[in-house]
This record gives structure tokens, sequence and C-alpha cells, in this order.
């Protein structure tokens, strides 16, 4: 039951997200300043997120309602930089 309802409100939350992006014009100011790259469910209601701010890279851990930063990982590569891009 537990892990129905961390999924479900994962879900909500992924869909939310989604929603944002999608109501924000293409042309405005610092519209992609912020993008998730990758999610990691630990168990528990506790989660590894990868982030880019600006170009930089963030390892978040989320439990519950607290997200801590992890570690700072530097700048991302260009796409075209990127293993098997």
């Amino acid at each position: 039951m537990t892990s129905a309802l961390v999924t479900v409100l994962g879900t909500v939350c992924a869909l939310v997200g989604v929603w944002g992006l999608w109501m924000r014009r293409p042309g405005t100011p610092g519209a992609d300043a912020i993008r998730v790259v990758t999610n990691r469910y630990l168990g528990g209601k506790r989660f590894l997120t990868l982030v880019e701010v600006d170009g930089e890279r963030l390892l978040l851990g989320v439990a519950g309602e607290q997200v801590s930063l992890v570690a700072r990982l530097g700048h991302a590569e260009p796409a075209s930089e990127q293993p098997g891009a």
C-alpha cells in the first residue's frame, strides 16, 4: 500500500511539473533554467534527484518534505559532447 501511494504521489508531482513547463511560453527568460535530469527511488519516501540549474548539475536528496543538497557535480556537458548523443 505504501509503495502504491508513493507511486501515485510521484506521478501527480511529475504531471504538475510537466503542466507547469507546458504553460510557460517558449521565449520566457529563464524558461529552461531548471531541468530534472533523472530521479532514483531509494525506498521509504526517499529519492535522489539530479537537476541542472543554469547549466550546473546538482544532486539532491529528497526525503518526505525535505530537500537537501548532496553534491555539486559541476557544469553539464553540451548534448553534442555527451557519449551516445
